[in-house]
């Protein structure tokens, strides 16, 4: 990167953006307001009046080539503060020299802290990072910025883009400066994903779409834990589990048990795994490996001994990738006492197999499906689209000596609540190919998970001895 800042300034000026549309406006769905049938952006939210959006962008951009030598020197956002305040007014006080409108004490701060996120933050995103209240945030190109906030509530918020070029360049700067790997952004490469530093997930796309789109997802349940999941501090917020199943999935993880969780879209399995590994001994020594950074267990304190692997995209010559397949035996040298593997899409298949049959017991995995019976299925659909050689035969027999606890977990059709439906305990194949199963939990009267069948003699002595109490099997802790 070149210039003196951390985001390599000046940055290119801003282009107006494309379409018919001023920015931030579509046909009928103004800023700050909720889609009709749903509930209005509240005041205080990002709909505020003064310098916002693109005005508030263009400001930063100017101010970034007018001062590129000042914020640089500031080692923290705190020393940097009073500097920033100082560069705001100075650029407000140009502004009227110019001839331009003056800008209010409340615009100046605005611009103060604009210019704090852009050196020291994610620029724009920053505000959005800030608030608890948003979970998702899909841009349609630079002038159509939906957020979805807690409770399913969806709203037009201000755009944070000038443009199409400004917001690739705001992508590459997060996919270099914020990503555990670097990862490129370009005609050659248009789809970028990772994990940023921040605990935040980047989906970025260009040249396949008619503008930029990219979508983020902010994790905001990152301290979480099973007896939290089962017992919420809000009565706003739903029991993803009972405490009887909570108990039960903290003996499987004591019990050093290979474990799978399932579900669709935004269901919460993430988030269902990190609670999953806050069961795990802090002493543990943890190995995490991930195609795009989401886990972010070294950066929660509640393990002390983690080795976060994260899968490298080639360079623009097709030089350099490293993938989880190559990793895994790099982390079996590190002496790690489990492995998580994260996401499974499709490359992630054979690492996750290994991990949970290399002798690291106790391996964790996310993966996409409908159901915990589908998942046998939605394997061997993967692992044909990640060109595995292994037979469907091999596949199976592989997910049977794994013998995975596979917890599914659900979000209702109005998406204000998640809650696990069902556990299956996987064995190997028995009379067919497929591998066994045995229906531990099913889903109950309102679908959430209710005891339904006991475990096999080998699991249940194992989850005793890791201190299970079995009056959890018939719907009450004793």
């Amino acid at each position: 990167m070149s210039g003196n800042g951390r985001l390599g300034w000046p940055p290119p000026p801003p282009v107006p953006p494309r379409g018919p549309f001023p920015p931030g406006a579509a046909a009928g769905v103004p800023p700050g307001r909720a889609l009709p049938g749903r509930a209005e952006a509240p005041p205080g939210e990002h709909g505020l009046a003064g310098l916002r959006g693109t005005g508030l962008r263009a400001a930063v951009l100017e101010v970034f080539r007018s001062f590129t030598d000042e914020l640089p020197r500031a080692a923290t956002r705190d020393q940097a503060a009073p500097l920033a305040a100082s560069i705001a007014g100075a650029h407000a006080a140009a502004r009227v020299t110019r001839g331009g409108s003056m800008l209010s004490a409340a615009d100046q701060d605005r611009l103060a802290r604009a210019l704090l996120d852009e050196q020291f933050g994610l620029g724009p995103l920053q505000p959005y990072a800030d608030d608890d209240d948003i979970e998702n945030l899909d841009l349609n190109g630079p002038g159509i910025v939906w957020a979805r906030r807690r409770g399913g509530r969806k709203t037009r918020e201000d755009p944070i883009a000038a443009s199409n070029e400004d917001l690739i360049a705001l992508v590459r700067t997060w996919g270099v400066r914020d990503t555990q790997t670097r990862r490129e952004f370009s005609e050659a490469r248009p789809l970028l994903n990772g994990g940023l530093g921040s605990m935040v997930r980047l989906s970025a796309v260009m040249s396949v779409t008619p503008d930029v789109h990219v979508s983020v997802r902010f994790h905001r349940l990152t301290q979480v834990t099973l007896a939290g999941l089962a017992a919420p501090p809000s009565l706003a917020i739903s029991p993803v589990l009972s405490p009887e199943l909570a108990h039960f999935l903290e003996a499987c993880v004591r019990a050093h048990l290979n474990i799978l969780v399932t579900g669709g879209v935004d269901a919460g399995k993430t988030t269902l795994l990190r609670a999953l590994c806050a069961a795990i001994d802090p002493g543990e020594r943890v190995a995490t490996l991930e195609s795009d950074r989401e886990l972010f267990l070294d950066l929660l304190g509640q393990h002390l001994d983690v080795v976060p692997f994260e899968a490298r995209q080639a360079n623009s010559e097709g030089a350099g990738a490293i993938d989880l397949h190559d990793l895994i035996p790099q982390a079996l040298r590190m002496n790690p006492r489990r492995i998580i593997v994260g996401e499974v899409r499709d490359q992630e298949i054979r690492p996750m197999l290994e991990a949970m049959n290399s002798g690291q017991e106790g391996s964790m995995a996310t993966l996409h499906a409908n159901s915990a019976a589908e998942v046998f299925g939605r394997i061997l659909m993967l692992a044909q689209r990640g060109q595995m050689a292994m037979s469907s035969d091999a596949i199976h027999l592989a997910i049977g000596l794994s013998r995975p606890i596979v917890v599914h977990i659900r979000k209702d059709r109005d998406g204000t609540a998640r809650y696990i439906s069902e556990v299956i305990e996987v064995l190997p194949p028995a009379d067919g190919i497929q591998p066994s199963r045995n229906r531990v939990f099913a889903p109950g009267i309102d679908g959430r998970a209710v005891p339904a069948h006991s475990l096999s003699p080998e699991t249940m002595g194992a989850l005793i001895d890791a201190g299970l109490n079995p009056g959890v099997l018939t719907g009450s802790l004793r």
